[in-house]
């Protein structure tokens, strides 16, 4: 669709301020590379090039970074890069994965002998340059480095877990100089006249809710936002948050930060029409096109239908602002690029008078979230008692558990079918509910496998009792395994046997391991969109090895959904960690 571009940056800041401009904004932050280069038509190497595309594209602004811990950016040393992986653009494009287990900070001594950047190290010139040659009625929006991500990326998300629970002080020292870092910044840049927001990418949030405790926010995290939602607040500069998963629970604490808006309410963790009707007259929301599977599986009518239906539902008042729920990404198509941006245009006009079903096409809508189901309590076993003692890593007590209900008789095989596992159940249903978080997760699991290895040899199941046996990876491409690590623990608190193949497995791995040691299930996990698709190829090659119809397959991850094992022929989806060892039960008694 031809259209002159005329950006108007008072048109994003009522938005911002949750009332209706005259029409809904573009409020994606970002794009990468290739689709810019693909819809420009050319390279984009300057940072006019830059500016070319923001204003061609129809945005009211123009976004680029300063600080430590930059999108797409990450200091040497915290990052690692994987296989090149499938883009829409003919280029393979290798990711960059944090590390998850242990970073380049994970003690005093390192903390101490780290090498600090200051503000003074920074590039700044971008901003002078846009200071003098933004197009009429364009602003810049400073995508300001990461506190948060920062801390957990340097120490590692498994140590930085590990710390928060005994080595706290650490912690907070970090967020602290993080938080220093990150503020000045700040400060600096904002002093030019170009900018005219500033948004947060910095993601404390996964598919079920929190990462970690909301008490580590408030008293490490928060004060930082606050005090730069102060400044914004006060010299009329907009403030915006973006985080992936399910931050339902600290929605209130954001606005109390002073944020203005929240991107992107992923579709698959948050019921927009919802978020809207609680907190829609205090924060504007940016998003919730479903990058997942609309933007990057679907047709460019699917996307056109899924922008009217946002708009048609969530725009009127104001407050709303068209983007993917993530960002624009090299694995979504160009046209699906351009269908946003044009229906945007084509269907955001004020006053938001649509029709619901105007457009067809596939559109994704929010479904609750996979409850687990009620566990049977043996009467005899005191299970809460187990629960308690695992979520703290008790495991002197944890053995005197075992070894009371030993000695009153109890069958050690329903010691640990009856009691471990449905102690780890009920934790799962905690976890579900937000009541407890990763790090409780990794330590319960810890404290069971340690108790468990204590006492091999008194509690040994019987042949007939064991689930079965569970062969798990992470897709080719995909280096991460946190997920994949905590579907191992709640299944092997289940009692399943489970074979680790670790992470980028190829295909014909999964294979060879299906051949050679006959597993009853194959489970497969993803971390992006652009790795999921390996799913489809690892099922295919069991198919084509003739060993399809002698496994059961279950694939989960934060992109994955329902319809997407389906039709690849999956056998089963799991949305969460609790949800893949009911899934793996519930596939072997069928």
């Amino acid at each position: 669709m031809a259209r002159e571009p005329k950006p108007d940056f008072q048109r994003y800041m009522t938005t911002l301020h949750c009332e209706e401009p005259d029409r809904v904004p573009v409020g994606d932050w970002h794009v990468d590379q290739l689709p810019k280069e693909s819809f420009m038509g050319r390279n984009i190497v300057t940072l006019q090039d830059q500016v070319d595309f923001w204003y061609t594209a129809g945005f009211d602004f123009v976004t680029s970074s300063s600080g430590i811990l930059e999108p797409v950016r990450a200091p040497e040393g915290m990052t690692t890069k994987g296989e090149a992986v499938h883009t829409e653009y003919g280029d393979r494009v290798a990711r960059q994965w944090a590390q998850e287990h242990e970073g380049v900070m994970t003690d005093w001594e390192q903390f101490e002998k780290f090498p600090w950047p200051s503000v003074d190290e920074f590039d700044l010139s971008q901003w002078d340059s846009f200071d003098k040659n933004l197009p009429k009625g364009m602003k810049a929006i400073l995508l300001l480095g990461k506190i948060y991500t920062y801390v957990w990326m340097s120490m590692g998300a498994e140590t930085f877990f590990n710390a928060l629970e005994n080595n706290e002080e650490l912690v907070a020292a970090i967020f602290d100089k993080v938080g220093q870092i990150q503020y000045e910044t700040f400060l600096r840049v904002i002093e030019h006249p170009s900018v005219g927001a500033v948004l947060n990418p910095d993601d404390i949030a996964h598919n079920t809710g929190l990462l970690v405790h909301p008490k580590y926010l408030t008293k490490h995290l928060f004060p930082w936002y606050k005090k730069m939602g102060d400044v914004c607040r006060d010299r009329g500069i907009g403030w915006i948050f973006h985080s992936d998963g399910d931050c339902t629970d600290v929605l209130d604490d954001l606005i109390e930060c002073g944020f203005h808006a929240f991107n992107p309410v992923q579709p698959k963790c948050m019921d927009m029409v919802e978020v809207k009707k609680r907190w829609g007259d205090k924060l504007c929301l940016i998003g919730n096109l479903n990058l997942d599977s609309t933007l990057t599986l679907g047709s460019p009518e699917d996307v056109r239908a899924e922008v009217y239906e946002r708009i048609r539902t969530i725009a009127p008042g104001g407050g709303y602002m068209v983007a993917s729920s993530n960002s624009i990404t090299d694995y979504v198509p160009l046209e699906n690029m351009k269908a946003l941006i044009d229906a945007t245009f084509e269907f955001g006009r004020y006053p938001i008078e649509l029709e619901e079903g105007g457009v067809k096409g596939i559109i994704w809508t929010f479904q609750a979230k996979p409850k687990l189901e009620k566990v049977e309590i043996v009467a005899e076993l005191d299970v809460e008692a187990y629960v308690s003692a695992l979520l703290i890593k008790n495991v002197p007590r944890l053995i005197e558990l075992v070894q009371k209900d030993m000695d009153s008789g109890l069958n050690p095989s329903d010691i640990v079918s009856k009691g471990f596992a449905t102690a780890m159940t009920i934790i799962g249903e905690r976890f579900q509910n937000g009541e407890i978080y990763i790090p409780e997760m990794m330590i319960s699991a810890k404290a069971m496998s340690e108790t468990l290895l204590h006492l091999e040899d008194q509690l040994v199941l019987r042949s007939d009792e064991k689930q079965g046996t569970v062969v798990i990876g992470t897709v080719k491409g995909d280096l991460h395994d946190i997920g994949k690590n905590l579907v191992i623990m709640m299944l092997e608190g289940q009692g399943f046997t489970v074979e680790d193949l670790g992470i980028s497995v190829d295909p014909e791995k999964f294979v060879q391991t299906v051949r050679e040691n006959k597993p009853d299930i194959v489970a497969i996990s993803a971390l992006l969109t652009t790795t999921m698709i390996e799913m489809k190829n690892t099922i295919d090659t069991l198919q084509e090895a003739g060993m399809r119809d002698s496994v059961k397959v279950i694939v989960g991850g934060a992109p994955v959904t329902q319809k997407f094992a389906k039709d690849i022929g999956a056998d089963g989806f799991a949305y969460d960690a609790p949800g893949a060892a009911q899934k793996c039960k519930e596939l072997l008694s069928s």
